[in-house]
């Protein structure tokens, strides 16, 4: 596995081959992989884990500044700024419990180019750093894996880091029309600041917006076509205008009913949740498009070693008529998953990519 293959696989050129994604933070498989103690520089114990494990790409590599014994007292902590954090591995998984917004009106009258009230908005300045650290990490990681960062607050995102859900979503449907005025604000930020990374001829960026949950879409199909995806256009224009660079989309949940106004758009790849139908999402997209995806990381989490072998055959099986696949554990890879049956996933991953 290396960098190498992640790009034949993006571009299509080795049809039959699958390559492998992960998002490990696992501290205890960390150690047993690079045989020390991950917590004494976790930089460089996750570069040497990957490429320990024949990774082909990483989305990225966290400099986590957590202490080890973090969470031993509470189920989360105050992680500064109105955000919480809880356990996940090296690194925690944050959130936030503050917003700057407190009603209706006051969402709606936010312009997200003059950015006032101030909100941590990514910048064109922090887009250029953002991509310099994919080059840094890109160099220390070498061609064992190709590194692309994600972009992750594309556009319905951004509504709900900046509001919250209630507020987000009362303002969009209360007001559409004076909502759509802050979509187009938040949709234009993303266009420069994808502009600002385009210029660095990037092979792959992964675009991330959370438009569905677990049961399905939150909006009807017709929303996302009417409010979203015309935006979408506009974000993604740096990026298509220079052929080089492949375009990935994610998001949590059941997306699938727009899955193909998403392929329409452009997309060159998209990540596959584990409750997408796969098989039926490969032959209608997989032969022109590369997909990831898409054990589940419960079966991992909660199942035996040989649930797990089940998960990873079932994944492969169902990824036969890609043009391009990843495997990939689509809950990523944290501290609680069985030593086990952590280790009965990659191998099974390794006897099917043999």
């Amino acid at each position: 596995m290396s960098r190498q293959r992640a790009l034949d696989i993006i571009h299509l050129r080795c049809p039959g081959v699958s390559g492998h994604q992960e998002n490990l933070d696992h501290p205890a498989f960390i150690a047993e992989r690079i045989g020390r103690d991950p917590w004494e520089d976790p930089y460089r114990a996750y570069l040497d884990a990957y490429a320990s494990l024949d990774v082909d790409w990483v989305i990225g590599v966290p400099r986590p500044e957590l202490q080890r014994d973090a969470f031993d007292h509470a189920s989360s902590i105050d992680a500064g700024g109105g955000r919480r954090a809880t356990r996940w591995g090296l690194s925690g998984s944050y959130w936030r419990e503050e917003y700057l917004f407190h009603d209706v009106e006051e969402v709606l009258r936010y312009d997200p180019v003059e950015n006032n009230p101030q909100l941590d908005l990514v910048t064109e300045e922090r887009a250029r750093d953002w991509r310099r650290g994919i080059l840094e990490t890109q160099r220390a990681m070498g061609d064992a894996a190709l590194i692309s960062g994600i972009y992750y607050t594309t556009l319905f995102q951004y509504g709900i880091m900046a509001f919250g859900w209630p507020l987000f979503l009362t303002a969009a449907a209360a007001e559409p029309e004076r909502f759509q005025r802050v979509l187009e604000g938040f949709a234009e930020v993303s266009r420069r600041n994808l502009a600002a990374w385009a210029e660095h001829d990037p092979p792959l960026v992964l675009i991330h917006d959370d438009i569905a949950m677990q049961s399905g879409l939150v909006f009807r199909p017709e929303w996302y076509r009417r409010r979203l995806f015309p935006l979408y256009e506009r974000i993604l224009e740096p990026l298509f205008a220079r052929p080089g660079i492949r375009v990935c989309f994610v998001s949590d949940g059941d997306y699938t009913p727009v899955l193909a106004d998403l392929a329409a758009l452009g997309f060159h790849g998209f990540f596959v949740n584990p409750n997408m139908d796969l098989d039926t999402i490969a032959r209608a997209h997989g032969r022109d498009r590369f997909l990831v995806g898409n054990a589940d990381t419960a079966a991992l989490t909660f199942g035996t070693a040989d649930d797990v072998r089940r998960e990873v055959a079932r994944c492969f099986e169902q990824a036969r008529p890609c043009a391009g696949h990843f495997i990939k554990a689509m809950g990523d890879l944290p501290h609680n998953i069985p030593l086990d049956n952590i280790r009965a996933y990659f191998d099974a991953c390794r006897e099917h990519h043999s």
